[in-house]
């Protein structure tokens, strides 16, 4: 088959776009890279250095085992914010994952499965609250928050953590349970089974790679989240990494080298979450898309 001018015309501009797309989204992270390896003086030399003349590691021994105080981190070496910010991170994240794992697949099953008077008017009840938009709910959360004595606790984030993802996990998890043919439910209730044991003996195991998929989705999305945290949390006892970050700007300053290396940090946990759990990711949300 002869190929035409067009032809490798139009692959010629199909790679372009994906090697710009591919650039695009590699660049920014690898620009923090660099940022991290650099000396501070290079960071803000004109016109910038795009490639460290004297690499060093000297901001993530900075940041991972000593390092100046800083006064918006109340007066914690930069190893102590981070430290602190890490622990914070995962509990806030373990815990929310695990409170959306054990919620999701419930209300998943009983709005997929179940029949019941008002189930399409909850069900499109909940989704609304994704529609939602964040500052006015955050406004009117803060003095309720202030009130139960939530704010800059790790419980209060996990609670609203937790509220914030349901409708999302939900929605994911009745998309599953629907492609469940019912007919295998019933014949594990003939068999003797009550309701709940056809579900945790058989049906839960059908849609394993979609609650696999959405927990760490969910992880994922904890883990990221940072304007709830920014507002609720405001001292090192709650303050997630996302946050503690931010501490490396002053009014005067801006430590770039420590914030990078800070958020390349960060951004390791997730990204070995994806590599290790790809092909669960990928089977679980094809699963879902294609029921």
């Amino acid at each position: 088959m002869r190929r035409t001018t067009g032809y490798y015309t139009g692959r010629t501009i199909l790679w372009l776009l994906v090697v710009f797309m591919v650039f695009w989204s590699v660049a920014p992270i690898l620009w923090i890279f660099i940022s991290s390896i650099s000396v501070r003086s290079e960071l803000y030399s004109v016109p910038p250095h795009w490639l460290p003349e004297e690499p060093t590691l000297n901001a993530y021994r900075t940041v991972l085992f000593q390092g100046e105080g800083f006064r918006g981190g109340e007066g914690q070496a930069a190893a102590k914010l981070i430290r602190t910010g890490l622990l914070n991170s995962l509990i806030i994240s373990l815990s929310t994952t695990a409170l959306v794992m054990a919620v999701a697949p419930l209300l998943g099953y009983v709005f997929g499965r179940l029949r019941f008077p008002g189930r399409r008017f909850f069900f499109f009840f909940v989704l609304a609250l994704i529609a939602l938009p964040g500052w006015p709910i955050i406004i009117g959360l803060f003095p309720m928050m202030a009130r139960l004595q939530l704010l800059d606790t790790k419980t209060g984030l996990i609670l609203l953590l937790f509220t914030y993802r349901i409708p999302f996990e939900m929605w994911f998890m009745t998309g599953y349970f629907r492609a469940v043919p019912a007919e295998i439910e019933d014949a594990a209730r003939v068999d003797g089974c009550t309701r709940l044991q056809s579900l945790y003996h058989v049906t839960i195991h059908m849609v394993m790679p979609g609650i696999i998929a959405v927990s760490i989705i969910s992880f994922l999305h904890s883990w990221n989240f940072f304007l709830v945290p920014l507002i609720m949390a405001y001292t090192l006892r709650s303050k997630p990494l996302t946050v503690t970050i931010t501490e490396f700007v002053g009014q005067y300053f801006v430590h770039w080298d420590l914030m990078s290396a800070a958020t390349i940090i960060a951004i390791i946990p997730p990204l070995l979450m994806v590599i290790l759990f790809q092909r669960y990711i990928v089977k679980g949300l094809s699963a879902g898309a294609i029921k």
